[in-house]
């Protein structure tokens, strides 16, 4: 008996319920590299690379801001609320916002030129996107990740099965993210919704760590 869709945390199968495709990620991030290229025929790949990849995190971290600031999130994304009745615990802001990460590295992969519809490359995008929120939440008295130990985080846990990686990462991402953390005011401060500059400011972050990371890898 297969028992990989079972063994996957609550929260991670939530997600994948509402997740876009990966085909209309990958087609609208290479739209936007080509539109770029027009705008900027003088840039530098790397340059091109850079500006998509500011220009998907500055759109994702809005998305992903707005829905911390509404309480309509069944009218924003259909399916939310099946997605959260299977969590068991996680509060609709944050299936939505890690929706919304996971999609934005996903972005990011394609602009730095890989390939987000092999079963791989999508298991890459959910450790870098879940170590992120991981890490964001986890920090202590402002000190962030470094660049560096981010990467070199992401390459530990991307030896071996991956898959196993994910449903690892994904358990502590739940575990971080359940509504008794978020009224004990860790990561986020008081109540269960994140809210409008948090989720901005946590997107922002996992969007510039996928960034460094893809960006090291190109």
């Amino acid at each position: 008996m297969d028992t990989t869709i079972t063994e996957k945390p609550k929260l991670l199968q939530a997600i994948e319920m509402i997740l876009a495709k990966p085909e209309d990620i990958k087609q609208e991030s290479l739209n936007l590299i080509s539109k770029i290229e027009r705008a900027n025929p003088e840039k530098l790949e790397a340059d091109i690379r850079r500006i998509a990849s500011e220009k998907i995190i500055s759109n994702y971290s809005y998305f992903a801001a707005f829905v911390g600031g509404t309480t309509a999130l069944a009218g924003v994304i259909p399916g939310i609320g099946t997605a959260v009745a299977v969590t068991g615990g996680a509060s609709a802001d944050v299936v939505a916002s890690m929706k919304f990460q996971i999609e934005m590295t996903m972005a990011i992969s394609t602009v730095y030129g890989h390939d987000i519809l092999m079963e791989e490359e999508k298991r890459i995008c959910y450790v870098i996107a879940g170590l992120g929120a991981i890490n964001e939440a986890a920090k202590e008295g402002g000190k962030a990740v470094g660049s560096k130990a981010f990467i070199s985080l992401v390459r530990e846990n991307l030896k071996g099965a991956s898959l196993q990686a994910v449903k690892e990462i994904f358990k502590k991402v739940g575990i971080t993210f359940t509504r008794t953390a978020l009224e004990k005011a860790i990561p986020f401060g008081v109540g269960v919704v994140i809210g409008f500059s948090a989720n901005k400011g946590l997107t922002w972050y996992v969007g510039s760590k996928a960034r460094d990371f893809f960006a090291a890898d190109a």
